[in-house]
Order: structure tokens, then sequence, then C-alpha cells
């Protein structure tokens, strides 16, 4: 995903094809209220997709991102039948973690760069590298349950955790470091309970002595310096900085997005006022210099509607729901899917406030099949052969 160019478009590819054998076969597929669910969800954020590119005359670029909500249909169908096996998952979390450790490494000190970037960007880069980091730590707490010879998964897990967190942070990605406090939530909400407290207690302060540690470091402390400077500047009318640009063109979407709330913006017609604020004086120039809104939800709404917004909402509630009601479950297995799946979806609603996470073929990607194979597996938990405590290979 991150180690390599393009690996997350072979990924998906792969997976493609092998759900297409399967369905190819024709199987006997039987699916549960929520499979429903999540099926219809996907092939109807599609759909608003194409409505809107055809209501609006869009290029057919347009139809790029709506695209993949349609394809992951065929996929979350195959890790129905054949959940992925949580050696593998792990395995592939911690290679990913340790990879972008690497390319982050070699990006920051052979070549010389200010922040590594990897193949898919800075941001992106160090919020996925976090997002395995995170994957590797929710494996870590529960190893004991989820594999044999636990101690070496959990040298080996470790060191993902430690590749993914040193990736973000020579990344600089700090919209990835803001979701962390949510992160801690959800650990606590899952695993607190009266009989470890002081376990808990004592991790949580191990991780604050090593949050400040990080915090000390030249590239974190330097970017919230500069996050401090561009909110200063913008208060005083600068929005030639990073985030000035972006309160900017927020500000500005307050008045364009009440315009059109249902159906949203053809892309012209929303490029042509955005020029009409700016030369009203009402707006600063940074308005139609950036390339998007970095905001996922905003960019929806503007240019598709309520139409386009409501379904991804609504992807996002319901799996937040299916995922958090598993947070205290006395299934070790099914309770470490919960973590990470609550945790992807509130990550990813979190990044998605500052950055086009649905909007990116490589984050868009990483979402939708993250998603998809923790559903799969944790629907599989549910059938009568999956009794809490097993070990799954």
């Amino acid at each position: 995903m991150l180690g390599t160019p393009r690996g997350y478009a072979l990924g998906a590819v792969l997976l493609m094809a092998a759900s297409l054998y399967y369905l190819a076969l024709r199987p006997a597929i039987s699916l549960a209220r929520d499979d429903k669910i999540m099926a219809s969800l996907l092939l109807i954020i599609f759909l608003a997709g194409a409505v809107s590119w055809l209501y609006h005359g869009n290029d057919l670029s347009s139809l790029d991102m709506p695209s993949r909500y349609l394809l992951a249909i065929p996929i979350f169908l195959l890790m129905l039948a054949h959940p992925v096996k949580l050696t593998w998952l792990n395995a592939g979390f911690i290679v990913g973690a340790i990879a972008a450790g690497a390319v982050a490494a070699w990006e920051r000190y052979s070549l010389g760069e200010a922040r590594a970037a990897g193949f898919t960007g800075g941001i992106q880069f160090g919020d996925l590298a976090l997002m395995m980091a995170v994957f590797c730590a929710a494996g870590f707490v529960a190893c004991d349950r989820l594999f044999y010879k636990p101690c070496l998964w959990r040298v080996a897990l470790l060191l993902g955790v430690v590749g993914g967190s040193y990736a973000s942070i020579l990344s600089g990605a700090r919209g990835g470091w803001v979701a962390l406090p949510f992160v801690i939530l959800v650990f606590c909400t899952a695993y607190l309970r009266r009989s470890n407290v002081k376990w808990v207690v004592a991790s949580l302060g191990v991780m604050a002595i090593g949050a400040i540690t990080v915090s000390t470091l030249p590239m974190v402390e330097s970017r919230f310096e500069l996050a401090v400077k561009d909110v200063q500047m913008y208060r005083q009318g600068n929005t030639a900085t990073s985030l000035g640009a972006r309160f900017e063109i927020w500000r500005a979407l307050k008045v364009i997005i009440p315009q059109k709330p249902l159906m949203g913006w053809s892309e012209a017609d929303y490029e042509t006022e955005k020029e009409r604020l700016v030369a009203s004086g009402a707006f600063s120039p940074a308005v139609t210099k950036l390339a998007n809104t970095h905001n996922t939800f905003l960019e929806l709404w503007v240019l598709q509607g309520l139409l386009g917004l409501v379904p991804v909402l609504a992807l996002v509630v319901l799996s937040l729901v299916y995922f958090g009601r598993r947070l205290r479950s006395a299934d070790p297995v099914a309770q470490y899917l919960a973590v990470c799946g609550v945790s992807l979806v509130g990550c990813f609603t979190i990044f998605a406030q500052t950055q086009m996470m649905l909007g990116r073929n490589n984050t868009l990607l990483f979402f939708i099949v993250a998603l998809l194979t923790f559903w799969g597996v944790l629907r599989s938990r549910t059938t009568p052969q999956s009794l809490p405590g097993n070990h799954v290979l």
C-alpha cells in the first residue's frame, strides 16, 4: 500500500479479479440484514454520483470515485464468503507499516526531503501509515487471544506500531495526530474494566510520556508552531497560508452551499461562482487557488448536494454502529475487529475534516477495502462454529 508505487491499485485489482472469479462460480449467497444495508449503501453512493454527473453534465472523470463503491460490492461478497485469516491480515499491517517507516526514513535521510511523502502524497502517506500503526496496536493488545506463539507476534506488531508512527511523524501530517485522542477513547471503551484499571492507567501514563517526548521532536514541534502561526495570520486577514486558505474557502462555502443544497453545483458553475465571489471583494483569491475544499463532506455537499452527502454519512453511521456495538464483546476476536473497525471509520471521519480522504483513489481504496475486510471477518464470528476464545489462523 505505502511501500511501492501504486500498490493500492494492485491490491484492489487482485481483489476484484478474485471476486469476479468467485461470482462466476455462481455461489449461493446468503446475506444478513446489515450486509444487505451495506451493499445497498455502496450501490446508492454510486447511483447518487451517477445522477449528479447526468444532472450537472460534468466530465466523465467525476464518476471515478463513485465507481469505486460500485466495484466494491463484488469484493464485499467475496469477503463475506471467504473472510481473511487474521494471521495474514496482521502480517500485512506489519509489513505495510514497517515498509512505510523505511520509505519515510529513505526520503528524509537519503533524499534529504523536509517531509516524507511516500508514493501517495505527504498527508495521505502519514495518515495511512498512522492507521496501520493503530491496527498493529489493536493486534498487540489482543495478541494473546488471537495467535499461537503470541510473543513473536507481539514483537512484530510492536515493530509495526513503531514503523507506522515513525512514518506519520516524518510526514508531518497533523490531521492524523488530531485523531489520536479518539483512538485512545476507543481502546479504553473496549478494554477498560475494574479488573485492569491500574494496568490501563499505567499504559495511558506511558503513552502520555511518549506523546510529550514526541511533541518535542523538531518535525512535530515545527508543524504545530506553523499551525498556530497560520491561525494567527488568518485572524489578521492573511489567507496566503495552508490553513488560512482552507479557512477562507470554508467561509466561502457558507455562501455557496445554501444556494443549491439539494443537488449541488456543476463543476463549471462552482468554479464560476468562486470567481464571482472573489471578484466582488468578499473573499480573497485563495478561494480560487485551492484544488479542492480540503474537507471530504463539504466537497460532496457542494458538488453533489445532500443527494451525495447523505448516503456517505449513512455509510459512516452504519459502520460505526455495526462495529461499535461489539466493542465490549466477550469474544476477543470480535472485540479486536470492532476496535479496528471503529478506529478506521472514526479516524477517517476526522482526517476528512481537513483532507479529501474519500476523494482520492489511494485513501478511498484503503478505506473501502479495510472496512469490508474487517466486516467480513467479524461477520464470520456470528456463525455457529465461531465460539468465543477460538484462535483465528
